[in-house]
């Protein structure tokens, strides 16, 4: 299990990188808009970023979640709650389901 904790000070923003070195995949939790150092800790730990996914909508910092979706084809799991003024504008059909990482499920 490999579990690596990011703080950006200037924001108050915590994110995680959270990997099975078994399987060589990784997910990263709240992603900050830097995505360097995740892929920096990644490469030198040995495990690729395969998916993201965030505790809750940030308004308070511009997440890098997106960019982790599409330009890097990790699959994103984002909370489909709220009204329709407080959803993710870009993640229409998104298939929300169990993320499985290494040999765990979590629900």
């Amino acid at each position: 299990m490999l579990l690596r904790y990011f703080y950006d000070e200037k924001l108050a923003h915590a994110s995680y990188l959270v990997g099975c070195q078994k399987t060589g995949e990784a997910i990263v939790i709240d992603p900050g808009r830097n995505l360097q150092p995740y892929f920096q800790v990644a490469q030198a730990e040995g495990v690729s970023i395969v998916a993201a996914t965030e505790t809750h909508i940030h308004a308070d910092f511009v997440s890098g979640v997106r960019e982790l979706g599409v330009a890097h084809q990790a699959k994103l799991y984002l909370s489909d709650e709220g009204d329709a003024d407080w959803k993710y504008q870009y993640a229409d059909g998104l298939n929300h389901q169990d993320v499985q990482l290494g040999d765990a499920v979590h629900r």
